[in-house]
């Protein structure tokens, strides 16, 4: 009887470990870096798992990623990085002005290029 009671007790303690190390510490050390990158820019981020395109987190990297085509189409005129900056701005970007998103006035490259850290400035909250 008494030795039941003690392998009882060691198969639950063994059970804890197997359970901490295959589902807890994964979790908790499990943080991947991704990448992001258009033609000669890349931003390299920290997510968990995989990533959600949602998350406060992957908006900050897009935002980095949209600074940097801006220097890069500021240095050389490209259209594929053109759309590329409108394509972020219009998913992940701040607007500049109310509505300025919408506005015809403001969806130009021109003015996201001038208002880019206005843009392309988003800080989530922790």
């Amino acid at each position: 009887m008494e030795e039941r009671r003690i392998a009882a007790i060691v198969l639950f303690v063994l059970a804890l470990i197997v359970l901490i190390f295959t589902v807890i510490l994964p979790f908790i050390n499990k943080k991947r870096t991704h990448t992001i990158s258009f033609k000669t820019c890349k931003f390299d981020f920290k997510y968990r798992y995989d990533v959600d395109t949602a998350d406060d987190w992957f908006i900050v990297a897009q935002h980095h990623l949209a600074l940097c085509l801006c220097k890069v189409y500021t240095k050389k005129y490209d259209t594929a990085t053109s759309r590329q900056i409108m394509k972020i701005y219009k998913q992940y970007g701040t607007p500049i002005i109310l509505d300025s998103i919408e506005n015809s006035r403001y969806k130009n490259i021109d003015s996201v290029l001038k208002y880019k850290n206005k843009a392309f400035n988003y800080t989530p909250d922790d």
